[in-house]
């Protein structure tokens, strides 16, 4: 069996902030570092496909709310959380069909006018995984190293996530764009509605 070919950009530096407001988060992918639970505690709802990746988090003591779940199809009602957080999620949803699916259910369950908070990984290589390295500050100061081994050729940009977003009715109101990642946020508007 061949050796699969991988992309590794530099190593990241990433500060991160906290989340404005004091209102409900859901956590898509939360697993793992658990960054959003790390930095806002009992706000959040963190879900993730993998006990294991739970378990990780739950390491770091959060005082989050955690739940086993897939991001497609959440076990929330309508229009109840005033945050969608995917912070280095994204790319572990390997085709375009379940990125877009994730982000549609996202849409249902926040309020109108509510944000997405999305940073993501870059992922343009023509290699087949891309590894990904980061040197995180959390806003206490914490520093938090890890990686991301991620499938490569998904075409995941800065354009191709807002242009999905704004598809299924969000409006994009601040992105930043990095040499191997980005981020955006956006807001449930409910002017156009969203597009199944």
């Amino acid at each position: 069996m061949p050796d699969l070919t991988i992309f590794e950009p530099p190593d990241q530096k990433i500060p991160l902030e906290r989340i404005p407001g004091d209102g409900l988060i859901v956590d898509i992918g939360g697993g793992g570092e658990g960054l959003v639970s790390r930095i806002e505690g009992t706000r959040v709802c963190a879900i993730d496909k993998k006990m294991d990746e739970i378990r990780e988090a739950m390491i770091h003591n959060p005082p989050s709310n955690w739940f086993v779940g897939d991001g497609a199809h959440l076990s929330f009602k309508d229009d109840v959380f005033d945050v969608v957080t995917l912070w280095f999620s994204l790319g572990y949803m390997k085709d375009w069909h379940i990125k877009r699916a994730v982000l549609l259910d996202a849409y249902r369950v926040l309020k109108e006018g509510a944000i997405i908070s999305i940073k993501a990984t870059k992922i343009v290589c023509e290699e087949e995984r891309l590894v990904f390295r980061v040197d995180y500050s959390l806003p206490d100061g914490t520093l938090s190293r890890t990686g991301y081994g991620l499938k490569g050729q998904q075409n995941q940009t800065l354009q191709t996530v807002m242009t999905c977003l704004q598809e299924i009715g969000f409006e994009v109101t601040e992105y930043h764009d990095y040499d191997h990642w980005f981020t955006i946020e956006g807001a449930k508007s409910l002017k156009s509605g969203p597009i199944f």
